[in-house]
């Protein structure tokens, strides 16, 4: 039995090739088979589509690198003009900087030099106080009369109270009275 259907199947698979042969014989296959000039024209067309696709591909990267070198040289070309600013401006800075370190030094040459110019005015502003102040009152008197009011009046707010009253009381009175209103504010 299973010889028989072993044979049965063989049978029915011979049957469909030879049928399968006949259907594709009169469908009118065969030249399409046996003729490779269609196949062949078909594969020239889609050889020369590739090609022609492939030297626009080239094309058109040739155009993007030249693109993209031409701007690499611009980037370049900027990079150093910004490296040379840059240059230029650490050289500006550095001038700045030496320039701010003379200042610094030429004022406080200036402070010194000031503060010792107050020492000397102040030394001799005490010297004038106590030359007035070991005068006797009424040549004191004539002095301060012929002084600048300002003057006067910094000059007796540094002296002793009763050496001050004793100089006063010898100053016409309308200049002791506004030596007193001026010592009077200056307090």
């Amino acid at each position: 039995m299973k010889t028989g259907t072993q044979i049965l199947l063989s049978l029915l698979i011979i049957i469909k090739i030879i049928l399968g042969s006949v259907f594709i014989y009169q469908a009118g296959l065969t030249p399409v088979f046996a003729d490779g000039n269609i196949l062949s024209e078909e594969q020239k067309e889609g050889n020369e589509k590739t090609e022609n696709n492939n030297e626009q591909k080239q094309t058109e990267e040739k155009i993007d690198l030249n693109f993209l070198i031409q701007k690499k040289v611009e980037y370049e070309e900027e990079e150093q003009k910004i490296s040379k600013k840059r240059l230029e401006l650490l050289a500006i800075q550095e001038d700045i900087n030496d320039k701010i370190i003379k200042l610094t030094k030429l004022r406080e040459e200036i402070r010194a030099e000031r503060a010792k110019e107050q020492a000397a005015e102040e030394q001799q502003f005490k010297h004038l106080i106590k030359v007035y102040s070991a005068m006797k009152p009424q040549n004191a008197a004539d002095l301060i009369e012929r002084l600048d009011i300002k003057l006067a009046i910094e000059l007796l707010s540094k002296m002793k109270g009763d050496d001050v009253g004793k100089i006063l009381s010898f100053v016409k009175v309308e200049k002791a009275a506004k030596i007193s209103e001026g010592l009077i504010k200056r307090d």
